[in-house]
């Protein structure tokens, strides 16, 4: 099949849709025969027709369309309505495949107040927290399963003994021991955290040959800890490894259904996290580190953003004040 750009995407669309005619459908066939790669870019198109098909609230389309142009090249204009209408960006790192050439890096980033769910092809689901990003290679599942992580997201992996599953962030490595779990790993936060829904995890930093460890080892045994269903480890800033166990995980998956769940949570991580869901600036207005520290259990559901604050002040003994200027600036700070 010798098709120009254009017209071979729009007959992909046709073919993803249900919408090809019998002799459409066996052309499809027999481009995906011709070679192996090209399977990598209809699983592309059937991502990208997946999310831009999810309900999702009003998002910055023109910011999304700028960034997703970078990694489109101009004949591309096919893509143009899905990607602007998206809630998410997908964007494939170094361009598109094109007729026998796989990209070499695929990547879903969330916009603020955004998430989004996405499936691998070896089966695993992954659920994509706002304003983050998860990267890997065009080669995934073949090999190896290695992706990688600046934020927050939720894996739930299918098994396959032979290759296993690891998440990178900045600080660490997760590895899948066949089970769920959360990874929440966001750049301007002091500390990355794995929460295990099901299974084991074995969890160690990043700059540390992987040595055989059990679940009893010490919390700063080296690589790290291996966490069961219900327990939390959390690596500091300081490579210091720490585990909590029979934690609530109902709260701490709250937000892949569009709850926010907060269980004991310092006041700088509440902060910054409403901040990623309300695409808003929150400042905490005394400078001593005692206000960050205070903590905030609270569950909060499609509650506008003025009124979570109240409800925190209230919690806290607080007040919340509009920041210089208004506009989507506020700050809590003590008293009433």
């Amino acid at each position: 099949m010798h098709l120009d750009d254009d017209r071979l995407y729009v007959l992909l669309d046709r073919y993803l849709a249900g919408e090809a005619s019998a002799a459409e459908a066996q052309s499809v066939r027999e481009w995906l025969e011709a070679d192996p790669e090209h399977a990598a870019l209809l699983e592309d198109l059937r991502l990208i027709r997946r999310v831009t098909a999810e309900p999702v609230p009003q998002a910055n389309v023109e910011g999304a369309w700028a960034k997703a142009s970078k990694s489109l090249r101009p004949s591309r204009r096919f893509l143009v309505p899905v990607i602007a209408a998206a809630a998410v960006v997908v964007a494939v790192v170094g361009g598109w495949a094109v007729l026998g050439r796989a990209p070499a890096w695929r990547e879903v980033a969330t916009a603020v107040g955004h998430r989004t769910v996405i499936h691998l092809r070896d089966g695993t689901q992954v659920t994509v927290a706002p304003k983050s990003r998860l990267r890997y290679t065009a080669d995934y599942g073949k090999a190896h399963r290695d992706v990688y992580l600046d934020g927050e997201a939720y894996f739930q992996v299918s098994l396959d003994t032979r290759r296993p599953f690891r998440v990178h962030t900045a600080r660490s490595i997760t590895e899948d021991l066949g089970t769920a779990f959360v990874v929440r790993a966001y750049s301007e936060q002091n500390a990355t955290e794995v929460v295990v829904a099901e299974g084991r995890v074995a969890f160690w930093r990043a700059d540390t040959a992987r040595t055989a460890v059990t679940h009893d080892a010490p919390p700063n045994a080296q690589p790290g800890l291996v966490l069961e269903a219900r327990d939390l480890g959390r690596l500091d800033a300081n490579n210091g490894v720490t585990l909590r166990r029979g934690i609530d995980v109902a709260r701490q998956l709250a937000w892949t259904s569009g709850v926010l769940a907060f269980d004991g949570a310092p006041l700088r991580d509440v902060v910054l996290t409403l901040g990623r869901w309300y695409d808003v600036e929150i400042r905490l207005g005394d400078s001593d580190s005692a206000l960050a520290a205070r903590r905030l259990t609270a569950t909060f559901t499609n509650e506008p953003i003025d009124l979570v604050l109240q409800r925190i002040a209230l919690t806290l003994g607080l007040r919340v004040d509009r920041g210089a200027g208004g506009g989507a600036v506020f700050v809590l700070q003590n008293g009433r």
